[in-house]
């Protein structure tokens, strides 16, 4: 799908797990671990490109399978090199760190954010995802959930699009 207000022939779109105040990670790990989430994230990504910081590549460990892994680095591909040869994908995520979704959000078209109320870790969080502006996001899509199988704190899958003025 071709997006309204830019020249890419993709959907460019960020990925993200964050608390009340956009807190998205501590120590360079995620703050709450959630099986729904992964699943829903591997739903979203499977088969895409998906675009990272060096950070959250090292602290994945390895490539997600089924997915086109794209790590930026200051000494690589900068963002506009690889999202200017991006060929063939209707849809491209951006899935961390903080860094790179601070580069990206004024370029996105959608946000997928898993908004979770649990407390958070007592050491502290050190990265947050970026502010979520509602004169640019609407919301147009929403499923709660009171807790997961395992988690037992509320989170909610939520689907911002920006929007276009004409």
């Amino acid at each position: 799908m071709k997006d309204q207000g830019t020249n890419r022939p993709y959907t460019l779109s960020l990925v993200a797990v964050v608390g009340p105040g956009l807190e998205l990670g501590a120590n360079n790990q995620l703050l709450w671990h959630i099986s729904e989430d992964l699943r829903h994230f591997k739903a979203l990504t499977m088969g895409r490109t998906v675009i990272m910081g060096r950070k959250t590549y090292e602290s994945l460990g390895k490539p997600l399978p089924g997915r086109n892994n794209v790590v930026l680095s200051r000494s690589g591909r900068s963002l506009e090199e690889v999202l200017s040869q991006v060929k063939d994908q209707a849809e491209v995520f951006v899935i961390g760190g903080a860094q790179i979704y601070r580069q990206t959000i004024d370029l996105a078209d959608k946000l997928y954010l898993t908004h979770v109320r649990a407390p958070l870790p007592d050491g502290g969080v050190d990265v947050f995802f970026p502010p979520v502006d509602p004169r640019q996001w609407k919301e147009v899509m929403r499923k709660d959930f009171p807790h997961g199988v395992k988690f037992p704190f509320p989170f909610s899958f939520v689907t911002y699009e920006r929007i276009r003025y004409r």
